[in-house]
């Protein structure tokens, strides 16, 4: 029996030792932290000791975007094996284009022994924002208002502005954002520029549906402008957060439309000169205005007053219900006409004939609007968001990351067969060479068989 006892207690120690070794750490972190050099970087670093056995790092990383699926990004840093690992690899934001400020960056290392285990850090997050302001925080509601300026009349009187425009986007048409919306007001134009990348010189607000973030220079001096830009910026992200769908894409009118709506619709000067345009009967066709609207100044003022005024026009006749009801159907993928139809009972057409009909115009000539009137996107990228691909868009007050597919298609549509065959006359005559010495050599194996 005692026997039986010793062999049982052995063999439980043996298992014990065996399964505390496989299920052991292969390594301890002494050191896990990223280092902002906002805007420029940042750097994650890992310190690891009792590494011996381990023969691959990995960083894992991501933001706190909105997206249509998880999504990180994978890193390799470079480090020397041994008793001690230490890895660290640098985003370089002027590479890949800069993260708004405020963006939540989060990370988590991975690293792999000689057995092929893999182990994992706890997964960590950073504020990516400057720290050469003393950044201050007003919270009211669903706002989250950030500020540095040294005056507490500056901070209140915007602070407010931005709340009032989210209760009147709630009241007028339904809309709340699912999150806190956050705001940063940098002092000045140049301070905000200065924390972003590759925007034209005069930009003057950046709306991120995506993240639920808006940021604007606001000089002291100009309040009264700035109150403007916050309503605006701040219904391109509720209609960004109302409308995010990986099935399609929202037309520039109603984006407009709805930011100009939520700025308390045009000035005198904008409402003047889209009446002048009514009474000329030189309006917008409505497709025209769902794509990338014209940089040409008068086009553009047009463009967006129209966006406004169509806009209205839905929201007084038929009520923010239907409009949030537009706004659910683009977000489930619908085209525009779809959508139109299945909120309101008309299509893109229909609409903009029964909105004609209200201002006593004529049919419009569809074709001669294209050709007139076709937009041409101010030639200005937004900057690239991580990964992904931005479009081209034009907005003088903001501009809004939309991240589109970028695809490069080759085609021979549309080339003659002439000009076609004459273009790739060199590899038509390389092919038929070599065809001609294949032939050749098979019949010099065939008669060679043949003789013997």
């Amino acid at each position: 029996m005692n026997k039986i006892i010793l062999l049982c207690c052995t063999l439980g120690l043996i298992f014990s030792t065996a399964f505390t070794h496989v299920n052991a750490p292969s390594a301890a972190v002494t050191h896990n932290q990223a280092e902002l050099a906002f805007p420029m970087s940042i750097a994650f670093l890992i310190d690891l000791k009792d590494a011996d056995s381990i023969t691959q790092v990995k960083l894992h990383y991501g933001t706190n975007r909105d997206s249509c699926g998880t999504v990180s990004a994978l890193a390799y840093p470079e480090f020397t094996t041994g008793s001690s690992i230490n890895a660290r690899w640098e985003w370089d934001m002027r590479q890949s284009g800069g993260e708004p400020p405020g963006t939540t960056i989060w990370w988590q290392w991975e690293y792999i022994d000689n057995q092929g285990k893999s182990e994992f850090t706890d997964r960590q997050e950073i504020l990516w924002l400057d720290d050469v302001y003393d950044w201050k925080l007003l919270e009211d509601g669903l706002i989250r208002f950030h500020y540095y300026e040294n005056d507490k009349q500056y901070a209140s009187t915007l602070k407010n502005a931005a709340v009032e425009a989210l209760n009147h986007l709630n009241e007028d048409i339904g809309m709340l954002p699912e999150q806190p919306v956050d705001l940063y007001i940098y002092s000045s134009t140049q301070d905000m520029r200065d924390a972003v990348f590759y925007e034209p010189g005069w930009t003057g607000g950046l709306a991120y549906p995506e993240y639920n973030i808006l940021i604007i220079g606001i000089d002291p001096a100009e309040l009264e402008w700035g109150q403007n830009t916050e309503a605006h910026e701040l219904t391109h992200v509720l209609v960004g957060d109302y409308t995010f769908s990986c099935l399609g894409s929202t037309p520039t009118w109603l984006s407009e439309g709805l930011a100009v709506y939520g700025e308390g619709g045009p000035s005198s000067f904008e409402a003047a000169f889209f009446e002048q345009n009514v009474d000329s009967n030189s309006l917008m066709s409505f497709s025209v205005l769902s794509g990338g609207f014209s940089e040409d100044p008068s086009i553009a003022d047009l463009s967006y007053s129209q966006s406004f005024y169509m806009v209205d026009y839905l929201i007084q006749t038929y009520g923010k219900e239907k409009m949030l009801s537009l706004l659910q159907r683009i977000r489930a993928g619908d085209a525009i006409s779809d959508a139109l139809q299945n909120a309101y009972g008309f299509d893109l057409a229909g609409f903009q004939a029964e909105w004609r009909s209200y201002y006593s115009l004529p049919a419009l000539d569809e074709a001669a609007q294209q050709n007139m009137q076709n937009p041409t996107p101010v030639p200005t990228i937004i900057p690239i968001q991580g990964m992904d691909s931005q479009a081209v868009v034009s907005d003088p007050v903001s501009l809004e990351s939309t991240p589109v597919a970028l695809t490069t298609q080759a085609s021979v549509s549309g080339i003659g067969i002439i000009d076609w065959l004459r273009s790739h006359l060199v590899l038509i005559l390389v092919i038929a060479g070599v065809n001609c010495l294949l032939l050749i050599v098979i019949m010099l194996i065939v008669r060679q068989k043949g003789a013997k």
